[in-house]
């Protein structure tokens, strides 16, 4: 096989009895090995020996465990097999990756914009390898594109088009046969202008400052956007997805690469299709008039997911402030408190509301509390919150492996935005409750000034997809007489 291959990249995926299956995708569960096949024979069937080997040994992964036990699997049949395929790109230099890779969905559960249509499909695109449109990289935004305006960005000014875009482009290198993840700003001279065009976008107002200081230079900054605004390739995205959806009679999500050229031109790749669940939808939950000294949280647009209306049983408060002062070093031991929290409710049939700093499930630790799925997979909802002390930002990344997680688990999410978005947040509204983290983590009192866990009564959670309305609130029985759903 290697042979077959010759010496051009190789990845190797596993291809499990259980995965890819109807409401079981298994998203991000087993691993994927890029083998950059360079080498001697033996050197190269040692790395994919190796490769093979950490795909099968992935299913003993504790999130996949954890996974199968949440979807009822955990006494199923599981075999493992892999899939080897040849990397679909072009060589820069000793670099190789393709022009553009990323995820495609035929429906998606998320709208920046009240206008869009969710079952125009959505792709989730970046430059180079679509290793970074699947996770929830540090520092690093991939392009969000709904299909039926897809040259649309979700930001409006030049700067924050460049302040949330992609900055790190993943790649395989053939001198270090290594995958390596390199900053897009190095490799700006060695990439011709037509492919800046396809995937880049000039930032002129910083260009102009930099020239009042007499530094001026080219800024680029990675968007896709060239690509999106091609007519002919967005077309032939939503054709596909649209034709997968009806032959699978189901939604679909895809991984795919493109590969261009200076005349424009491109070429597609599939690499991956398969179930994509969405949960419910169509419906419509009344959202009632609280008082506002029983809301928690209002919010506008600012939520994934469909219409539900949902009783919350527990409410955990990470503070941003201590969170963002904890060093460094030790922020993992936050992720692995809320593991903590979710363990001790396991089986208890408690609703969980998480409140967090920033990004949920992002792999750098100053941008977000980094658990894992297995750490919130009992919960019920996910809230990301702002803080402008600490500079935490939500991403709603719809597309990553984690969010698919809590979309087939039935997580609800939102985002607390430091924006008119937010309409309404009251920190404050539990303080007199008890906190229960010391006697759910008695080891962990170094965390009891970051940790709040408390079990509110008539607690409520309701999102409605049509109008994009959310609210999080206090329905107290008096309340229910004096402030009906308004329908």
């Amino acid at each position: 096989m290697l042979e077959y291959f010759g010496q051009h990249p190789i990845i190797v995926r596993s291809s499990s009895f259980l995965e890819d299956g109807f409401g079981n995708a298994f998203a991000g569960k087993y691993e994927s090995v890029f083998c950059v096949n360079q080498g001697t024979p033996e050197e190269r069937l040692e790395a994919f020996e190796d490769a093979v080997r950490t795909v099968y040994a992935s299913t003993m992964d504790f999130s996949a465990l954890e996974y199968r036990k949440q979807r009822g699997l955990e006494h199923s049949d599981e075999q493992m097999a892999v899939l080897v395929q040849r990397v679909s790109g072009s060589y820069h230099g000793n670099l190789f990756f393709p022009d553009a890779a990323g995820v495609g969905y035929s429906y998606s559960s998320y709208r920046w914009n009240k206008y869009m249509d969710p079952s125009a499909g959505l792709l989730r695109i970046v430059a180079g390898l679509g290793t970074r449109a699947v996770g929830r990289p540090d520092h690093d935004y991939p392009r969000l594109a709904n299909l039926d305006r897809p040259a649309v960005p979700m930001r409006n000014s030049v700067a924050d088009r460049h302040r949330f875009s992609q900055r790190v482009m993943d790649v395989l290198d053939t001198d270090k046969n290594e995958l390596r993840s390199v900053e897009i700003d190095t490799l700006l001279d060695r990439l011709p202008l037509w492919y800046k065009k396809a995937v880049m976008e000039r930032d002129y107002e910083a260009e102009d400052a930099l020239k009042r200081r007499n530094r001026w230079r080219q800024v680029w900054f990675t968007t896709c956007q060239g690509l999106l605004e091609n007519r002919e390739f967005t077309g032939l995205m939503q054709s596909v997805l649209k034709t997968l959806g009806q032959i699978y009679g189901n939604p679909v999500d895809i991984e795919y690469t493109v590969n261009l050229n200076e005349e424009g031109e491109f070429v597609v790749n599939l690499l991956q299709c398969r179930p994509l669940y969405t949960g419910e939808k169509g419906s419509i939950t009344g959202i009632p008039g609280l008082p506002e000294k029983d809301c928690f949280f209002r919010l506008r647009d600012s939520a994934m997911g469909t219409s539900e209306k949902e009783k919350i049983d527990v409410v955990i408060q990470i503070d941003a402030k201590a969170y963002y002062e904890y060093p460094y070093a030790l922020k993992s031991q936050a992720a692995e408190a809320v593991g903590a929290v979710n363990a001790w409710y396991r089986g208890k049939g408690k609703k969980i509301l998480l409140m967090t700093p920033g990004r949920v499930g992002t792999s750098s630790p100053e941008l977000g509390v980094p658990v894992s799925f297995a750490q919130i997979s009992g919960f019920r909802g996910i809230c990301e919150v702002s803080d402008s002390r600490a500079g935490y930002m939500p991403e709603l990344s719809y597309g990553s492996h984690m969010f698919q997680d809590m979309v087939e688990t039935g997580i609800f999410y939102c985002a607390l935005w430091g924006d008119d978005r937010t309409e309404y947040y009251n920190e404050e509204l539990f303080a007199g409750l008890e906190d229960l983290f010391p006697k759910i983590c008695p080891d962990r009192k170094v965390l009891s000034g970051m940790f709040r866990v408390m079990e509110p009564e008539d607690l409520w959670y309701w999102n409605n997809e049509q109008t994009g309305e959310t609210l999080c609130g206090l329905l107290r029985p008096e309340t229910r007489r004096t402030f009906p759903d308004r329908k």
